[in-house]
Order: C-alpha cells, then structure tokens, then sequence
C-alpha cells in the first residue's frame, strides 16, 4: 500500500493533538456511602469530575426531587459545604479555583473556557477537559437557576461569609463573596 509523505508528516501532529484532547481520569469510591464518583486531572491536581452527592444533614437535592440529586448531586450550605468532602479530599481555597481557571483560559481562552467546562450531555458544552460542569442551580430563599446555572463553594471565607464561584451565562467562570447560607454545588480537590 502506497501513503504519501504528507500523510506521515501529518501523523505525529494528529497524535499530539489527540492525545491532548483525551483529559486523564479516574474513579474515587466514597467509603462513606458507597458512591462511585468519576475523577480528571486538571493541570497537576485530580478534581472530582461531578458533584459531590454526599448526604450531608441539611443538604438538599433541587426543589427537595431526589431525581435531581441523582442528576445534579446536593445543595450545600458553606458551613455543610466544609465538612462534606471524603477523608483524603477538600474543599478547594479560591487559590486552587484561580490555578483551575488559569488552567483552562491559558488553553481555551476566556471566552471558550465557559464552553469547554459545560457538559456535553446535561448542558450545551463540550466537556473538553472531562470536569463535566451541570447547571444544577442553586438555593438562596428559594431554588433557582436550575438549567441555567453552576455554584461551587470556595473553602475561602472572611467574617462568616465566604466565596462561591459561578459558571452563568453569557459565559463568565468568576468569583464572588456569597452569604454563607445560600446552597450550592461542591467539588472536591484531592488532599497533596
């Protein structure tokens, strides 16, 4: 069979790229209940790949619908947010959110990066980098948000309150102060 040398030139940038594209993963089984969650390396750090879905007292699943817990994983408040990763896992600081956007806007750009974290299936995105971001909304006095947008609680707080990071449209992945009581998503970093 007969190939061109273009064709050879061209295999190596095509596996390159390839094997950029596929995102390393895992799985981590929580001790705890027996939840399988799956897991991507982000940069040099292994991030859960979903929501934490940890039955923590008081948490919730989207307007109190176990199907959404399934779906979505729970609602936390910041205090229940603290305590609900695994032994062996934590609760990111904003310095670890930072070096995750850096991560991903050094590669994707600012504006791609919104895409590149959406999931492909539960959410209009690409799911580039395999940490499969859902629009579970979020809990203020009420639910809202679901379909629309992602929270993530921060470890990071200062008189009480504490910093939550936000996935919302137009397609701003960015930080804010939050009340410590609202309830939203958690992802767990994997401890050092």
């Amino acid at each position: 069979m007969f190939f061109s040398k273009k064709i050879f030139a061209f295999l190596p940038i095509a596996l390159a790229t390839l094997s950029f594209a596929l995102p390393q993963t895992g799985t981590f089984r929580d001790a705890r209940d027996g939840h399988t969650y799956r897991t991507v390396v982000i940069g040099t750090r292994v991030w859960m790949a979903e929501n934490l879905a940890f039955n923590v007292k008081g948490s919730a699943c989207y307007d109190n619908n176990p199907e959404n817990c399934a779906k979505y994983g729970r609602l936390y408040n910041f205090e229940m947010a603290k305590k609900a990763c695994p032994t062996g896992w934590h609760l990111p600081e904003n310095d670890e959110w930072k070096r995750f956007r850096t991560v991903i806007e050094d590669s994707d750009g600012k504006e791609a990066a919104w895409v590149s974290l959406k999931s492909r299936d539960k959410w209009d995105g690409s799911d580039r980098y395999g940490f499969d971001v859902v629009p579970a909304g979020k809990a203020t006095d009420e639910f809202v948000e679901l379909g629309v947008s992602a929270h993530f609680w921060s470890a990071t707080s200062e008189e009480g309150d504490a910093y939550g990071w936000h996935l919302t449209p137009p397609g701003d992945f960015s930080m804010e102060f939050d009340y410590s009581g609202n309830m939203y998503s958690v992802r767990c970093l994997k401890d050092y």
